[in-house]
């Protein structure tokens, strides 16, 4: 296994973990900010609606490899509907976020990217999400995860997914470093080790669940501090030169 010259992690269930979302809450938030509401359009209609696009759009995202960004998911509930808003995508899109996600650092994962600074490896986050990257930033500065990242890089801004290499070859172009030499770090097979495999890159498996296995990984760790000792002793040739 190649010691790494940059790493790039996955964002939700491997730095960051989801605690609850409330898509109810968010929408209350949108409707509370619209500008215009047709009469007998409310909260029952926009649920309704936003069930039948996410039967229809965002469940297919991983089939094809596809991203929706969140304005054009919001637009195709909220047009259909005659509700207007004056304020604008980028305010609501992080209002809705604020008012329907809620999240917590994964242990050890400040320590971790604290590490990854000291050994002087640049690092970055691609995550597969419909939001923004201002949302998916804001995240990680609200749980001090941010303070070392060179970009953050979400696939609603490149229109596709991992485990497409596009996205994971392009991200290493931003990072300035070669493919082969980035550790990717993510907690989903079929996205993110597929996806760094198929970029060439070092694929490490965040697995917290141990009684689940696979030899698809190149890597597998169950927890940042077992990570920073990887990095610690794949870096020693290096530093001691």
């Amino acid at each position: 296994m190649r010691p790494a010259k940059g790493v790039l992690f996955d964002y939700g269930g491997t730095l960051v973990e989801e605690v609850s979302t409330d898509l109810r809450a968010g929408n209350e938030w949108l409707l509370a900010h619209a500008s215009y509401i047709p009469p007998r359009i409310g909260l029952d209609q926009v649920l309704e609606r936003a069930d039948k696009i996410t039967l229809e759009v965002s469940s297919r995202r991983d089939r094809y490899g596809i991203e929706t960004p969140w304005p054009t998911l919001t637009r195709l509930i909220h047009d259909f509907l005659g509700i207007r808003f004056e304020l604008p995508m980028a305010d609501l899109e992080m209002g809705f976020w604020r008012a329907a996600v809620r999240t917590q650092p994964m242990p050890g994962a400040r320590a971790m990217l604290a590490s990854c600074h000291e050994l002087k490896l640049p690092v970055a986050v691609v995550s597969n999400t419909s939001f923004g990257e201002p949302v998916i930033r804001h995240e990680l500065e609200k749980n001090r995860l941010a303070d070392h990242l060179a970009f953050v890089m979400v696939s609603a801004d490149y229109s596709i997914r991992k485990p497409n290499p596009l996205l994971l070859d392009t991200a290493a172009a931003r990072l300035g470093v070669e493919p082969h030499d980035i550790w990717f770090v993510g907690d989903r097979l079929d996205t993110d080790v597929a996806g760094a495999r198929a970029a060439g890159m070092t694929a490490v498996w965040f697995n917290r669940v141990r009684d689940q296995l696979s030899e698809d990984p190149d890597l597998t760790i169950h927890d940042w501090p077992a990570f920073t000792g990887y990095l610690a002793a794949e870096a020693l040739p290096r530093t001691s030169r």
